[in-house]
């Protein structure tokens, strides 16, 4: 059976040069992203030791990157493969300051392997996990799990951003492309499988509408068939084009999540409980994500960053670097320590 790789995306908002580029490109018509959306929490040394600890079985480790990558990393541990965007973005499609065209042409890495887990570099393990937890039988480990997208939070766009309207863009051409009808009646049991809990429940409320109406989103690592990439590629040039002409996000744009639904309208997966991590959202919720990590009762997490004051986040960052290093308190083999 083939390995599984990880790709991790990663951005330090605070580099000088970094930043340089990104007001080059930006223009006076395109609006500022949020400031959290690049903020540095300096927490990846800790997404790499949870990888190490708890997932030694990692074929290789991807490391999407467009500026200096840690001086502590260490780059030649022979499963670390650093990518520059242009390494694998066309050129058409640089420069490049949304995570979207990244997500959309990770299939182009060279090297990646057919079965891949997507992580944010704001999603951590907590404890050991096995293979089986993201691919089982060759497929990955989903959910499928309706959900109507909420169209009030288009109304919301100073706190929410430009994500909102990208789940409605993705069921827009996941509609085109398939007939919820049939994607039912060839895997009912897929999508009404006991271990959604009232999640199917609500699947099979949500299966008297004639279209799929939305998705639950875990905001956790995606587990991937880099060949799906592929045939949505041949299937939605069009918007996955153009989405990754945008050098910022755009109101137009689909992202990774609708290669991810096409798998599940394919078939292409083994259902997985849904209990497997959680979300947190550090301006509101820092003292349970604390809490989360120090117990470590759950396998996933994702630390999601949101509007606060400098003086929280500062003080909120310090809180939840003390309780990586509680849990993973040594170097790894992906760092340099201070001999080396």
């Amino acid at each position: 059976m083939q390995g599984i790789d990880f790709v991790v995306a990663w951005v330090d908002g605070g580099d000088p040069e970094w930043q340089r580029r990104k007001a080059a490109c930006q223009g006076p018509e395109q609006p500022e992203a949020r400031e959290e959306r690049y903020r540095e929490w300096d927490l990846l040394r800790y997404w790499f030791r949870g990888v190490a600890k708890f997932a030694p079985w990692v074929r290789r480790i991807f490391f999407i990157c467009d500026q200096r990558p840690p001086a502590w990393l260490r780059q030649e541990n022979e499963k670390l493969v650093i990518v520059r965007h242009e390494d694998f973005l066309p050129e058409e499609y640089r420069p490049c300051f949304s995570s979207h065209p990244i997500e959309l042409n990770m299939h182009r890495i060279r090297g990646l392997g057919e079965k891949f887990v997507y992580f944010n570099d704001d999603m951590f393990l907590l404890r050991p996990v096995k293979e089986e937890l993201f691919f089982l039988h060759d497929l990955p480990r989903d959910s499928a799990l309706l959900d109507p997208v909420p169209t009030t939070d288009l109304c919301d766009r100073g706190e929410q951003g430009r994500i909102s309207t990208v789940p409605l863009n993705n069921c827009e051409y996941l509609n085109r492309d398939y007939d919820f009808r049939t994607v039912l009646a060839g895997q009912r049991r897929k999508w009404l499988n006991p271990g959604y809990g009232k999640g199917a429940f609500r699947n099979l409320m949500l299966m008297s509408w004639p279209r799929f109406v939305g998705f639950h989103e875990t905001h956790l690592p995606q587990a991937f068939l880099k060949s799906c990439f592929e045939e949505a590629w041949d299937q939605d040039y069009d918007i996955l084009d153009a989405t990754s002409r945008h050098a910022f996000q755009d109101d137009r744009d689909v992202n990774q999540w609708l290669i991810r639904e096409r798998q599940l309208a394919e078939g292409k997966f083994v259902p997985r409980a849904t209990k497997t991590g959680a979300f947190f959202d550090l301006a509101r919720d820092d003292f349970d994500a604390v809490k989360a990590i120090l117990r470590q009762k759950i396998s996933m997490v994702c630390l999601n960053d949101g509007p606060m004051g400098t003086e929280a986040f500062l003080q909120r960052k310090a809180e939840i670097q003390e309780a990586f290093h509680e849990i993973l308190p040594e170097y790894c083999e992906f760092e340099r320590t201070r001999n080396s």
